[in-house]
């Protein structure tokens, strides 16, 4: 596998869930033969302002880089080869994964970024939607700027769209699973999820930590 796998890590609340995870990471691609750049980013403060520096990160990476590239959350497991990533790099600007097989289910990791200029435009809207949930001081992560986006702009790129095998829930993975999605467990993510209206056991749920 050529292509190469991208992530960074931000520890907050003064604990170690993020770095810890990166060190497991890397253990898997080295373990894979999947090379990797995952480095350490100076934390924004929060869960919720790291996550909405992910685009920002995402497009100084690809204009670096000059080449396609998967990123994936740090805190998600490798269990395979995603060797369709590489694929995709000669027919798509952009390749998400989907629980359910439609947008209801996108997820916001992994995803395989090319360099493209239809791509480099998603990414600086993409960055700009964000900016605004700071400004207007909204409780919304990465993910929800990234659904309007994508529903925005699918009819006007080449999007794929990989089915759950790559994006399977923590404990559920089979002998099909690529990769399982990780659920921080960190407490300011846990204060957005509250502030969003979410229950205890719903925020519990989506916080399943290590496994």
């Amino acid at each position: 596998m050529n292509i190469e796998l991208v992530s960074f890590y931000s520890d907050v609340d003064n604990s170690t869930y993020y770095s810890d995870h990166a060190k497991r990471l890397i253990s898997e691609c080295e373990s894979l033969g999947i090379p990797f750049d995952i480095k350490e980013k100076q934390s924004e403060g929060s869960y919720q302002k790291n996550c909405l520096s992910k685009p920002r990160f995402l497009l100084e990476t690809l204009m670096t880089k000059k080449k396609p590239f998967v990123w994936m959350d740090v805190d998600s497991y490798l269990l395979k080869q995603p060797l369709v990533f590489e694929e995709l790099t000669h027919s798509y600007d952009l390749a998400f994964v989907t629980s359910n097989g439609d947008l209801s289910g996108l997820k916001a990791s992994p995803i395989m970024i090319n360099i493209t200029p239809k791509t480099i435009y998603f990414l600086e809207t993409w960055i700009q939607s964000t900016e605004r949930v700071v400004e207007n001081n909204r409780k919304h992560f990465d993910h929800e700027p990234l659904f309007m986006i994508v529903n925005m702009l699918q009819e006007q790129m080449n999007m794929a769209f990989l089915g759950k095998e790559y994006c399977a829930w923590p404990k559920e993975q089979n002998e099909e699973t690529v990769v399982m999605m990780g659920l921080s467990d960190v407490e300011s993510k846990k204060e957005n999820l509250r502030a969003m209206g979410m229950s205890e056991d719903k925020i519990e749920w989506q916080s399943v930590g290590k496994l």
